[in-house]
């Protein structure tokens, strides 16, 4: 029952999520004992992408209100997931917020390590859809230090493109094991657990520096990759994006030490660029100069051609899920927490993964009443083969779509694109500079090694 529940679950998130990377995911002990430590910023989808990706059993912690959900308990069950009482919803219940109230869930936690086994906790106790970590609990050092065994803790990093829309993307990022501190306690495991996960994790104090290191990557993101990613090629592409956007904060928090000014004329000026783009429905890449007439009429062959010859199943999947698809946005954002953006995405999970089965077996039992057996065998069949397939066509459609706008506007309004290009050009250029300041050898530089990653 747990390796059908566990295929359910790997195939949900694989499907909601279209591009799924891991990093390091090599440095996980495929055997024995092992404590997962992890950012925390998207409910129950994290664990469910963690069992989807690691290859062997994972117990996990969850919050024992999730126990009270119909069929949820029974689930979470199932994966051998260990409740842990949170302070305020202790205090809620009448029950005093005591801090030995989660000992009993700690040793069982302690025992599974010291059975060989995995475990994955998310020490900052809480979901939540803030721009950097949490404050630390002291439960992940507490079960380190119940435990007999000696289990290396790995720290693990989500990034989410747009956590919670059907069909973006997400890095789990798994760092090297953290070093024990010299004096090993709750306290000195915990501030090493910290650091560890920051070197996992995107940080800022303002979702507004998120804004601006996304704008900088877009136009600065191909130097940076080629300047100081020395195994680019080999990096995913959701991978290279987050390690751009690390080396990019690191680098501004130490240029804004030496070079405020500059560093704040490239931060206006790129978020004006990147607004001003958006508006056009452009990108900084499609301003450089168009391609050949050979290359365009070659590629507009082919593109005629996947539209040509996938119109027809296209159609056919979106007129069959169509209704349960829109449906899904409509319970989701009546479920609880739906408010909350760090429970849009399980919400949409768990109203899609029931919506979608009652729209076929609906549509099947109409086919049956139409054209009997044979015709509900091949609705059975062919409705969902549509479906599958209708995602890859559509997307692979707003690509192409999006390619022929920025042609037809590179074509149409020349002057204003040249404009537009001479300033992307200009804060190329500038970017340029400020990373050879950055980089240059010398007693003062404040980060080469920092902009080299770890």
């Amino acid at each position: 029952m747990r390796a059908l529940a566990l295929r359910l679950l790997r195939a949900l998130v694989r499907l909601f999520y279209r591009r799924i990377e891991t990093a390091g995911l090599d440095g996980v002990p495929r055997e024995g004992a092992v404590l997962l430590i992890a950012n925390h910023n998207n409910g129950l989808v994290d664990p469910m992408l963690v069992l989807a990706v690691l290859p062997r059993p994972v117990v996990f912690v969850a919050k024992s209100t999730l126990w009270k959900i119909p069929l949820l308990g029974s689930l979470l069950d199932l994966f051998g997931c260990i409740p842990v009482v949170r302070r305020h919803e202790a205090e809620a219940e009448g029950v005093p917020g005591a801090p030995d109230r989660n000992e009993p869930a700690f040793r069982r936690l302690a025992a599974v390590l010291d059975a060989g086994g995995a475990v994955l906790i998310f020490p900052e106790g809480k979901s939540h859809s803030e721009p950097h970590l949490e404050e630390l609990r002291t439960g992940a050092a507490r079960v380190l230090l119940l435990a007999k065994a000696d289990p290396p803790v790995v720290p693990l990093g989500f990034w989410f493109t747009r956590k919670e829309e059907f069909r973006s993307e997400v890095l789990l990022s798994f760092g090297p094991a953290v070093e024990p501190p010299a004096a090993p306690d709750v306290g000195s495991w915990t501030e090493a657990m910290g650091t560890a996960l920051e070197g996992v994790t995107l940080n800022a104090d303002h979702w507004r520096e998120h804004e601006v290191t996304a704008a900088v990557e877009a136009l600065y993101g191909r130097s940076v990759e080629k300047r100081f990613l020395d195994d680019e090629e080999k990096l995913g592409r959701v991978e290279r994006s987050f390690r751009v956007r690390q080396l990019l904060q690191r680098a501004r928090r130490d240029l804004e030490k030496t070079h405020p000014g500059e560093v704040r004329s490239v931060v206006r000026r790129a978020l004006a660029l990147d607004h001003l783009l958006g508006r056009v429905s452009l990108s900084c890449s499609s301003l450089d100069d168009p391609p050949p007439a050979r290359t365009i009429l070659w590629h507009t062959m082919k593109a005629l051609v996947v539209v040509v010859l996938g119109f027809p199943v296209a159609l056919l999947g979106v007129v069959a899920w169509w209704i349960p698809y829109r449906l899904t946005a409509v319970v989701a954002a009546r479920l609880p927490g739906a408010e909350e953006r760090d429970q849009v995405a399980l919400n949409k999970l768990l109203a899609g993964a029931l919506l979608h089965p009652l729209a076929w077996a609906a549509e099947v039992t109409v086919l049956f009443a139409l054209g009997g057996p044979a015709w509900a065998a091949g609705g059975a069949l062919l409705l969902p083969a549509a479906g599958l397939l209708a995602l890859p066509y559509l997307e692979h459609a707003a690509w192409r779509e999006r390619q022929a706008r920025e042609l037809l506007a590179l074509l149409v309004k020349p002057g204003g694109l040249a404009r537009l290009r001479a300033e992307r050009d200009a804060l190329v250029a500038e970017c340029d500079r400020l990373a050879a300041l950055y980089a240059a050898p010398g007693g003062d530089d404040p980060g080469r090694g920092i902009l080299r990653g770890p």
